[in-house]
């Protein structure tokens, strides 16, 4: 699967796009499970996505097929992902 990244997250992946290694079993794929596949592949980004309890942060944005989505919305394989973390400065 692969997603596209925006902002910082481009720094820390190195590209636009970052092809997730295949899932650790059966589960279902969600937006949270893929965050958690692309923090394993790319350590950094963590700080980006999630807070210091593992709760996606409220300022990332993730959109699925150009809906925004919710951490527990699905990701059937064929599905296009964005995600935008928020804008640092001012």
């Amino acid at each position: 699967m692969e997603l596209t990244v925006h902002g910082p997250l481009r720094g820390i992946t190195g590209s636009e796009t970052v092809s997730l290694s295949e899932a650790d079993g059966p589960e279902p794929q969600t937006v949270h499970t893929l965050l958690k596949r692309l923090v394993k592949q790319h350590p950094r980004a963590d700080d980006q996505l999630f807070d210091n309890e593992g709760r996606l942060r409220g300022s990332v944005r993730v959109l699925v097929d150009g809906d925004r989505a919710t951490p527990e919305t699905p990701c059937p394989p064929t599905a296009e992902i964005s995600v935008i973390p928020a804008a640092q400065g001012g």
